[in-house]
């Protein structure tokens, strides 16, 4: 009986300690939804500009991206689940009726090019070994080259104007409702080299991880497809930011992957 009594003590304690840990009181998951709510709505932004910028990575992506599961909306949840109910919020803004359908057709395209991004690799396959040569230089973890934005680890570029968010020490969202400007800041030369290197394979987004590199293709919410290196030929599959979904060992420690 003692036994079980000091079992559940240490449940409690730990779901205690979790709901604190996890941020349950600091609403910053009302705050942000309140945000990019207004970016749908005061500001009026096109429905293709924000499903440019909220991509995995960019500039508007919700997901904490140190932690698998934290108290946001209401409940516990993953980082991918986060994403999903953002997205189906922000879609009856834009009168999407196939929103919850996105997802799966994104997917799907994923898949249906599989063949055709492979041999886009093999036939590029020197400079992507050059790229992932230099990431492998670099102690930056994330790389973003978009369309009038690029991004270095918390550093974004936009229209040559540095910015970065302002975030509360508490949060573990990637964002917030406050930006500063980096007046005084510029890429180094071996990030701009990464962030050129991106832009010719088309690369939009780079994660690098203890274990290899993630290329991205293309995102869509938390879903993204395109290839991941590893210096040890393994494929990763226990980074929550990519369930991996299906694979494909091209050479060379190269694989195509798509993640949901």
């Amino acid at each position: 009986m003692q036994k079980i009594v000091i079992l559940l003590f240490f449940v409690l304690s730990a779901s205690v300690f979790g709901q604190d840990y996890l941020n349950k009181t600091e609403k910053y998951d009302v705050e942000l939804f309140n945000y990019l709510d207004s970016l749908t709505v005061e500001k009026k932004v096109p429905l293709e500009e924000y499903l440019k910028f909220s991509k995995p990575f960019s500039k508007w992506d919700i997901r904490p991206l140190q932690h698998e599961k934290i108290y946001a909306l209401d409940s516990v949840r993953t980082s991918s689940e986060i994403s999903n109910f953002f997205w189906g919020g922000f879609s009856q803004r834009y009168e999407l009726k196939e929103a919850a359908d996105k997802p799966n057709q994104f997917l799907k395209q994923g898949m249906i090019d599989e063949d055709r991004y492979i041999q886009f690799l093999k036939d590029h396959f020197s400079e992507f070994k050059t790229l992932a040569a230099l990431v492998g230089k670099s102690r930056n973890l994330i790389y973003v080259n978009q369309s009038s934005l690029q991004r270095v680890d918390g550093i974004f570029k936009e229209n040559n104007r540095y910015w970065s968010y302002v975030i509360p020490q508490k949060s573990p969202f990637p964002i917030s409702a406050k930006i500063k400007a980096e007046g005084n800041y510029r890429f180094s030369s071996l990030q701009q080299q990464i962030l050129e290197q991106m832009k010719k394979v088309n690369i939009y987004s780079i994660v690098k991880t203890d274990l290899g590199i993630f290329f991205l293709l293309d995102g869509f919410s938390d879903n993204s497809y395109g290839y991941y290196f590893s210096p040890s030929g393994m494929l990763e599959n226990n980074n929550h930011l990519f369930e991996i979904m299906s694979s494909r060992n091209i050479s060379d420690g190269f694989y195509y992957y798509i993640a949901n």
